[in-house]
Order: C-alpha cells, then sequence, then structure tokens
C-alpha cells in the first residue's frame, strides 16, 4: 500500500514537471522574436507605369491592321495597299482638298490628295474595316486611321465629308448658273442631278462648253464649284 502511495506521487509529480516546462516553453515563444527568412532569388516586381502617348497613335477597337506600301490609281480616290483597295472618302469630297491632319509626317497639314502622294511608295499602317458584301475576297477596304491617326470617326460618327444638319442647299437653278459660269462664255446646262456618296451631298451638271464639248461639273451641297473635267 505505501509503495503504490509512492508510486502515484511519483507519476503526479512527474506530470507537474512536464506540465512546467511546457508552460515555460510556451511563455518563451510568445515572447521570441522571429527572424524574417530572406528567400534569395525572389525579387518584388516593379510599379509598371503607363507610357506616355507616342504622337496622336493610339489602338482603336473594331478595326484590322493593314500595313503595306501605298501606290495611287488613276483617280483621286484609287488607291491600294498590298492589292487591297482602300477607301479614303469619295472622290468628290476628295476633290474639294481637304485638310485633315499630317499624315505624312513633315509638320504641316496639307490637303488630303496631296499627304496621300506624299505617302506614295512608302509603307503606311491602315486601320480598316472591310465592306459587308467583302468577306470572301477582301479586297476593299474604308480607312480609318492613317499611321495611327484619325481620318475618320471609329466610334460612328459622322465622316468628315458629311453634310450637317445645318449645311445650306442651294436651288436647281443656282446649281446650273454656278455650273456654267465655271465651264466659261457660252456654256449651257444639259442637265442637273442631286447626288450622295458615302455621306456626302453635292450636285453634278453635265454642261455643253461654248466650244461645243462637254464637261462634267461637281458642286457641293451649297453649290460651290469642286471639280471641272471634260467628259471623255
Amino acid at each position: 500500500m505505501r509503495r503504490r502511495t509512492m508510486l502515484l506521487s511519483l507519476c503526479a509529480a512527474v506530470t507537474l514537471s512536464a506540465v512546467g516546462v511546457a508552460g515555460y516553453l510556451l511563455v518563451q515563444d510568445t515572447d521570441e522574436t522571429v527572424e524574417a527568412i530572406r528567400l534569395d532569388g525572389f525579387s518584388v516586381a516593379p510599379t509598371i507605369e503607363p507610357s506616355a502617348e507616342e504622337g496622336r497613335s493610339r489602338s482603336v477597337d473594331g478595326l484590322e491592321q493593314l500595313v503595306g506600301v501605298l501606290h495611287a490609281g488613276d483617280d483621286v480616290d484609287d488607291w491600294y495597299v498590298a492589292g487591297v483597295e482602300v477607301d479614303f472618302g469619295p472622290e468628290e469630297w476628295l476633290l474639294t482638298d481637304p485638310v485633315v491632319d499630317d499624315f505624312d509626317g513633315d509638320g504641316v497639314a496639307d490637303p488630303l490628295p496631296e499627304e496621300l502622294s506624299a505617302l506614295e511608295g512608302t509603307e503606311v499602317t491602315l486601320g480598316v474595316r472591310y465592306d459587308d458584301d467583302d468577306d470572301t475576297d477582301r479586297d476593299d477596304a474604308r480607312v480609318f486611321t492613317v499611321n495611327g491617326m484619325i481620318l475618320r470617326d471609329t466610334a460612328g460618327g459622322p465622316a468628315p465629308w458629311e453634310s450637317g444638319e445645318d449645311a445650306v442647299e442651294a436651288d436647281r437653278a443656282a446649281v446650273a448658273s454656278a455650273a456654267e459660269a465655271a465651264v466659261g462664255e457660252g456654256a449651257r446646262v444639259v442637265d442637273v442631278e442631286r447626288t450622295e456618296e458615302d455621306g456626302w451631298q453635292g450636285w453634278e451638271a453635265d454642261v455643253r462648253g461654248g466650244d461645243g464639248r462637254e464637261y462634267d461639273v461637281i458642286l457641293d451641297l451649297s453649290g460651290e464649284v469642286v471639280d471641272v473635267r471634260q467628259d471623255d
């Protein structure tokens, strides 16, 4: 009996000692400062700042990029890149020598036909949309950007050649008179027709000159003469 009591007392003493050691270690752990572990070969990625816009170049959603050498055709509105006929705007509008931007990068915004002539034979990057009915051949495209610069609103807004709602429209008699004056003395109008192409609105007059030759006269919506050429 006495031996069992001594054994129990010994076990109790061992248990209390273990608890005390564990308690001591627990207290020590809460006070101890843990040093940071260094991992070689890892580094924090630097913050990437957005780059400044270069010139007026920018990416535009909904456009396809067409890159190649620009070639001119026979008429003012005939242009080609990599076998694709590219449309910079209606012929009647281009004949008005509109100024849009400095596409050739010479520091001066010249009339668009001159800008395109300066780019002829050089590689250009065009933002284009192919015609809806051109899914197979893809040989005809409308131009929206030239070397990153905006030619035509990419968000569906009016093109630069479209007449605004407040545009003043000349009457047929005024158009005929202006067309005859543009051809010269003795000219007589044969026909006057109201025209519209891709949003461009104006007039086209067939005029017989005093010399007996036929002339085509293009006028804008207000009746101002845009171009006079002998009819082939």
